[in-house]
């Protein structure tokens, strides 16, 4: 009885070929986690549907955001704060820290008008002269201005 026959080379080649199939599944989990992820980052986004306006630019320096929500709610470079006291104590221990400040006010256009005006007030009492309110920038608008 004879054994098998290894003189034969076909089971000695180098295999050199590479599958795919693993690393397209590992592939198809990231984007499938990337999808996921990114929704989730961009919902914790406060929203707020800024007005137009004409004349609106970017602002170049640095500066503190405050943003006041749809509901009335008052945020500091995105932290809450229940009244506009506390925003005015935060403001204040902000402001020991630099010397130039600017402060940009960002406002739903549902919010009354009064507490836009208590936030420039709060503003200028703590002796901040460089403020801005953030507007959408609107081609129309300038169009029908001319």
């Amino acid at each position: 009885m004879k054994g098998p026959d290894f003189s034969d080379n076909d089971d000695q080649k180098i295999v050199s070929e590479i599958n795919v199939t693993p690393l397209v599944d590992i592939m198809l989990v990231l984007l499938i986690i990337f999808m996921l992820v990114s929704t989730f980052v961009a919902k914790q986004a406060i929203e707020v549907d800024l007005p137009h306006a004409a004349t609106g630019k970017e602002i170049e320096r640095k500066t503190l955001s405050i943003l006041v929500s749809q509901g009335g709610d008052y945020y500091l470079s995105g932290k809450k704060y229940e009244t506009i006291e506390d925003l005015g104590v935060q403001i204040k221990s902000e402001k020991h820290g630099s010397k130039d400040i600017q402060v940009v006010i960002s406002a739903d256009r549902k919010v009354q008008h009064g507490k836009v005006v208590d936030i420039i007030d709060l503003v200028r009492q703590l002796e901040i002269y460089d403020f801005a309110i953030n507007v959408e920038y609107d081609e129309e608008a300038l169009k029908q201005l001319k």
